[in-house]
């Protein structure tokens, strides 16, 4: 196989996965919102209901990361270790942002820390990571 063409089948891989990425994200989101909302708003608080959601979340939740192991695989060396080094400084970051963030309210600087704002972290460390990472191997 010519160097062209294989790297034609590797850029259709990413996308598929990138895609099939997409999708399932967005179905664990969408879940999730179902979950948060759900309960009060539309079934209210029925036991069984809510506990079929909890299990739809948790499905879409490992199709996603099923997706995300998937997309991982289908990159280049180069990429992979982007996102690797993304992902240990985004632990590393959110584990200390997860300490003092929780500490807060027992030193009374906050009333009350919800743990869905670290996601907020995670989330935003993450694509900045793997920006700064990427720019930076890719000046070179």
């Amino acid at each position: 196989m010519n160097p062209q063409t294989q790297s034609n089948q590797l850029d259709r891989e990413l996308k598929s996965t990138a895609r099939r990425l997409f999708v399932f994200t967005g179905t664990w989101v969408a879940s999730t919102a179902l979950l948060t909302f759900g309960p009060r708003m539309w079934w209210e608080y029925d036991v069984l209901t809510t506990v079929l959601v909890i299990a739809l979340n948790l499905l879409a939740g490992a199709m996603m990361l099923f997706a995300f192991f998937r997309h991982l695989k289908s990159m280049d060396e180069l990429q992979r270790q982007t996102h690797l080094e993304a992902m240990a400084l985004t632990l590393g970051i959110t584990m200390i942002f997860t300490v003092v963030y929780g500490s807060l309210p027992t030193v009374q600087l906050l009333e009350d820390a919800h743990p869905t704002n670290i996601l907020f972290v995670i989330g935003i460390t993450y694509i900045l990571a793997v920006a700064r990472i990427w720019m930076n191997r890719t000046s070179e």
